[in-house]
């Protein structure tokens, strides 16, 4: 276990306001465009998108609350496609929508027997979407990669039994993508690792354990009160946001109580677990190509946002 300022600097920062016009009030997760660098927020509290500047000033929003076209009631992840649109996922709608860079919108599609939780962009029109589908011949899969149209061209990796056996309690699926055409898969409820292709075949799974995981595991009595069920999932390990940079994959994990202990896992594309580091600057919520970007600790006035890098090491 390292201190992650032992191995990382940090290269910027940014303030998001959480009052006044276009307040941020939540950042799940967030893309970054290129070349120009904007921030795509995800703001799951008030369940729409905000575009903000590398100043951290918010130019837009996207999207709003409802059931409408163009609206979400759950919304989970959004992403910059190659061309410059954004692309967002909506549990509660179930449904993908596409946007221009300037927030009109252009087109959607049901996201018919899955629950979204996460996407990335797989090419030009194609994306991946991570979520539990709808169980077929007695298994159910986590991820699903689509066309920009809506069809469905693949379902894949088979959703471990943990996730049926504690009711659905935890169904998050996190997804990222690695060069050459790769994707790196991952459910909050278990510290395993998996490999595919960006049409869904399997190429490994990393199966080691991560220094502080405590599995949540079906309760000996049936949760029957919202509190109690609370402090079940309270007591595990769950993982998180995954994002790659300079040439690296990292995974944050942690205790999912408040105020909790959160540890970062960094991997080489090939899966193999590197470095575990703690003492975090925040929750991991997205990367660049250089840099891990980590929400801090929110305040009345402003959200912090940090910019970190990677050191190089003495003889490298």
């Amino acid at each position: 276990m390292r201190h992650f300022t032992d191995a990382f600097s940090e290269r910027g920062s940014v303030r998001l306001q959480s009052s006044g016009a276009n307040p941020v009030t939540a950042v799940r997760t967030l893309d970054v465009s290129h070349p120009e660098g904007h921030l795509l927020l995800v703001d799951s509290r008030s369940n729409d998108l905000k575009v903000a500047d590398d100043d951290g000033q918010v130019r837009r929003t996207i999207g709003r609350y409802g059931r409408g076209p163009g609206e979400f009631t759950s919304l989970y992840d959004a992403v910059f496609l190659p061309d410059g649109r954004v692309l967002a996922v909506d549990a509660g709608n179930s449904r993908a929508s596409v946007f221009e860079a300037t927030g009109e919108l252009v087109s959607d599609f049901a996201i018919r027997g899955q629950d979204p939780r996460s996407v990335v962009a797989t090419g030009p029109s194609t994306v991946a979407i991570g979520g539990l589908l709808a169980p077929r011949r007695g298994f159910q899969n986590a991820a699903a990669t689509y066309t920009l149209d809506g069809s469905r061209e693949s379902a894949f990796l088979p959703a471990d039994s943990l996730i049926l056996r504690t009711n659905l309690v935890v169904d998050q699926v996190w997804v990222a993508t690695l060069p050459e055409n790769l994707l790196a898969i991952s459910l909050s409820l278990t510290p395993e690792l998996h490999l595919f292709s960006a049409s869904g075949a399997h190429i490994c799974t990393q199966a080691a354990g991560l220094p502080g995981w405590s599995q949540l595991l079906p309760p000996d009595e049936p949760v029957t009160s919202l509190p109690a069920a609370r402090a079940w999932i309270e007591s595990a390990t769950l993982g998180s946001v995954m994002a790659f940079a300079q040439g690296r994959l990292y995974r944050h994990y942690g205790a999912s109580g408040d105020g909790g202990t959160g540890w970062l896992a960094e991997y080489d594309i090939g899966l193999r677990l590197l470095a575990v580091y703690d003492s975090l600057p925040g929750h991991l919520v997205g990367s660049d190509d250089e840099s891990l970007i980590f929400a801090g600790e929110e305040t009345i006035e402003d959200i912090p946002v940090y910019m970190y890098v990677q050191q190089v090491e003495d003889g490298s």
